[in-house]
């Protein structure tokens, strides 16, 4: 199955070209790159509603190396449900960056999944499944939009601030 979304972002894309590439996993969480470097593996709660945490599923994700194509920097995935393979679909797919003007981006996740349990599984995805995965989608994005939009602070701000 196909899957795509994108978000815009109120932030300049030479901006957000050097923050992804400076630190390519707070795309994650702010927090992620310095976990990760320690070998630790890159895990998030994917929620299908914003606000809801207890309704979704901890997956562990995989970023590539960005690169550019054309006037976009792109970024490979792979997300998967750790312990649950069978239940839930790997998602595999590309995170874009673009230029929309001056001060705006636009940031696209497009992607593909097979779901779990065959022909059943596949009839279960056109009724209903397929809803859920672009609602995680969009919740994906959403957190990645606001990691980015978070300002860039040359110092810690100290504890009581």
């Amino acid at each position: 199955m196909l899957i795509q979304d994108f978000v815009q972002i109120d932030r300049d894309f030479d901006e957000i070209r050097a923050l992804v590439r400076s630190d390519l996993h707070a795309l994650i969480a702010p927090s992620a790159g310095a976990a990760y470097r320690e070998g630790e593996r890159l895990s998030l709660r994917l929620t299908p509603l914003l606000g809801v945490p207890h309704i979704g599923k901890t997956i562990d994700v995989d970023l590539a190396a960005p690169y550019e194509r054309e006037d976009r920097l792109v970024v490979p995935m792979h997300w998967w449900a750790p312990g649950a393979t069978r239940l839930f679909p790997h998602l595999d797919g590309d995170l874009e960056f673009a230029p929309l003007g001056a001060r705006t981006s636009q940031i696209t996740l497009m992607g593909s999944y097979d779901p779990p349990f065959g022909f059943v599984g596949r009839r279960a995805d056109v009724l209903l499944l397929h809803r859920i995965a672009e609602a995680s989608i969009r919740s994906f994005l959403v957190r990645v939009s606001r990691n980015l939009e978070r300002p860039v602070r040359d110092a810690p701000i100290p504890a009581g601030v």
